[in-house]
């Protein structure tokens, strides 16, 4: 391989401090005991919840939202309610704002921030509120999904009800231009397959953006770099079957995946400048002026992708469907050290996950606005809509499971995804969080490395022959192999100590 002399680009994010939307910076001094006692008695207690949404680029529809929501909260449990919900660099803006101890209290984490704020105290352990206040949570989720969340015993997360298994390397096409050049989507077999859709598209429309990715990597719908609730730092191949952890960055699949999506880059299938503004596929797939994203697949995606886009899509797989490594843990909800009050605050969490006009607002919006109801039991877009500011975060919320099912899915959708869930591959990684603090300075020092490169390794924007072998050495003189070892020592305990396996 050539030496990579080009220097690599480091991306950096600057996380605007959304002071207004995310709640006041608690400078005030302490409060005399009559002071407290007066508060008490004529205020209500004010909770900041944090998210992120799409909703937040559509200011007037999440205003409305937010104020249907606050009412029903006031009147439940005597709570004034304040929303930050962030649409872009989630992870690193509620980082800066955590640092800055702004007021936020319940809490979406996003990948491994829920690991990242562990390790830097940020978190409220949750056992014992859960058991005092969370009786709604538990009969939602389930003792035994919720325990995917636990950190050396610790419960610090509730994962949210939604899809956790993947139908993994899968994409998103256009169906009218499929139809426009007599292609049809049972005939794309292979991933060969594909690149020679895209080469047809590419040489008739030339104008067109052919592929791009609803996440940070065009790899993320990969089960290898799924990096689910730590870095990849060593994981379990061949959808998590394997019981040795593997440094994905030196294996084969790795480097024959970034090699197609740079060749694909090289042909003018992919257009995104990584450090540009990210526009988002839903708008582009709708304005016409792209014609494929990668997207993961489950029970209803066609119809999920359909309304978040206003077209006519159809997916294709070529991976198996599969819960590769711990996905409960993935995306979920909890309470930061920031709070002023933690029992409150899981009254709150309790609520989210068992009132069924909160998540309905929260998932589809207002009746009569955002959707309407039809006669068989489904909803379905207004006249003249087609689109839906919030149905594409849904998945994201407390419980999906207890909220309206979109026309063009079946009514036993809710049913389907728990089954896929229940039923699908299960990797031996199913349950087991990597507490990275013995080799946290090694750990932070890889993730550094790590996210220098994954924008431009990952999206095509350098070659893999050069640039892997660069960040390659970079990591082994980190100690990469160390890390990899803990966590190997982690999983075999945790192993061990699972019942019949």
């Amino acid at each position: 391989m050539k030496k990579y002399k080009k220097a690599i680009s480091v991306f950096i994010f600057v996380p605007v401090l959304l002071l207004a939307a995310c709640g006041k910076q608690n400078t005030d001094k302490p409060a005399t005991s009559e002071t407290q006692y007066t508060k008490k008695m004529n205020t209500r207690e004010k909770l900041v919840i944090a998210y992120t949404s799409a909703a937040a680029d559509y200011p007037a529809d999440q205003a409305m939202v937010e104020e249907a929501v606050q009412k029903i909260v006031r009147e439940k449990l005597n709570i004034d309610l304040d929303f930050c919900v962030i649409s872009e660099n989630y992870s690193e803006k509620i980082s800066s704002l955590m640092a800055g101890h702004q007021q936020l209290h319940v809490i979406f984490f996003e990948q491994n921030s829920m690991m990242e704020m562990h390790m830097k105290d940020q978190l409220v352990k949750l056992d014992d509120l859960l058991a005092q206040y969370g009786s709604g949570i538990i009969n939602a989720v389930g003792n035994d999904v919720i325990d995917t969340c636990r950190i050396g015993g610790n419960l610090y997360g509730i994962p949210a009800n939604r899809d956790y298994a993947v139908g993994w390397d899968g994409y998103i096409l256009q169906k009218d231009i499929l139809d426009k050049y007599g292609i049809k989507a049972e005939d794309i077999e292979t991933i060969e397959d594909l690149e020679e859709v895209f080469a047809i598209i590419k040489m008739h429309e030339p104008e067109m953006e052919i592929l791009d990715c609803g996440y940070w990597s065009f790899l993320n719908n990969q089960y290898f770099v799924d990096s689910v609730n730590d870095l990849p730092f060593g994981v379990l191949m061949n959808y998590g079957l394997d019981r040795k952890l593997s440094n994905v960055f030196e294996t084969e699949e790795y480097m024959e995946a970034l090699q197609r999506i740079y060749r694909w880059r090289q042909l003018g299938y992919i257009k995104r400048s990584w450090d540009s503004v990210k526009e988002s596929t839903n708008q582009k797939i709708n304005e016409g002026r792209l014609f494929a994203y990668a997207c993961r697949g489950k029970p209803g995606i066609e119809q999920q992708e359909k309304r978040a886009t206003g077209k006519d899509v159809v997916f294709v797989q070529f991976g198996e469907n599969a819960v590769v490594g711990n996905p409960p843990a993935a995306m979920n909800w909890g309470i930061t050290q920031n709070t002023v009050s933690a029992e409150k605050s899981m009254e709150l969490l309790n609520l989210l996950y068992t009132d069924e006009d909160i998540m309905n607002l929260l998932c589809c919006g207002i009746e009569g606005i955002h959707y309407v109801k039809t006669d068989d039991g489904h909803i379905t877009f207004p006249p003249g809509k087609n689109q839906n500011p919030f149905t594409n975060g849904a998945w994201r919320m407390p419980n999906q499971f207890i909220t309206y099912v979109w026309e063009g899915s079946p009514l036993t959708l809710w049913d389907d995804i728990k089954k896929f869930n229940e039923e699908t591959l299960h990797s031996y990684y199913y349950g087991f969080n990597f507490d990275p603090t013995p080799v946290s300075t090694e750990y932070i020092k890889l993730e550094q490395i790590y996210r220098r490169y994954q924008p431009i390794l990952e999206n095509g924007l350098v070659n893999p022959e050069e640039g892997l072998e660069q960040m390659n050495r970079e990591l082994d003189a980190n100690f990469i192999d160390e890390v990899i070892a803990e966590k190997q020592r982690q999983f075999d305990a945790f192993c061990d100590k699972r019942e019949g396996f």
